[in-house]
This record gives C-alpha cells, structure tokens and sequence, in this order.
C-alpha cells in the first residue's frame, strides 16, 4: 500500500461528485496509467528536506517535469510487462479506483 499515493488519487479526482473520477468513472475505472505517472511525478516535485528546512521554491512546469514524468510512465509500462501473467499493475489500479 501506498496511503500517499492512494490520498492524492482521492484529493485530486475523487473528492466529490463533481470530481473528474466522480463524473467520469468509465475514463478512471480502472485507474489509468498516464494518472499515475503523473501522481508520481508531483510526488516528486514535493519540496526537499535540507536539515530541518525546506526548498519552497519547486517549479511544476512541463519543461521541469516532463523527462520525469516520461521516466515513471516507462517505468509503469515496463513494471506492467514484465509482471503481466500475474497482472499486478492492472490489479494495483483497480484497487485505486476502489
């Protein structure tokens, strides 16, 4: 389990029936790749810990991001190959829709 992961899926698509999950349950049943890659990606634009202070001065841009980004969607898509006989990434993203 990843409760981070899992808070920011809700925060951000389930938090109530207007949300995009809400609305749109066919687009995120289960939960698709490209959405996770781009969780992952925030998580790791999240401002770094430098001995009791933080850097609060993290750009989100395309440019920033986007090898990132890039980098976890190959990761997903390779972590889906080489566990597909036992699908465990589809089973991963079901659960996050659940």
């Amino acid at each position: 389990k990843a409760p981070l992961i899992q808070k920011i899926v809700n925060m951000m698509w389930f938090a109530n029936k207007h949300d995009d999950g809400v609305m749109f349950p066919d687009h995120f049943k289960p939960f698709p790749h490209l959405a996770l890659a781009l969780v992952l990606t925030g998580i790791c634009s999240l401002p770094f810990w430098y001995g009791g202070s933080t850097q609060m001065d993290v750009a989100f841009t395309i440019q920033e991001y986007c090898g990132v980004f890039e980098s976890h969607l190959n990761c997903l898509c390779e972590f889906e190959e080489a566990t597909k006989e036992f699908e465990v990434l589809p089973g991963i993203c079901k659960k996050m829709y659940e």
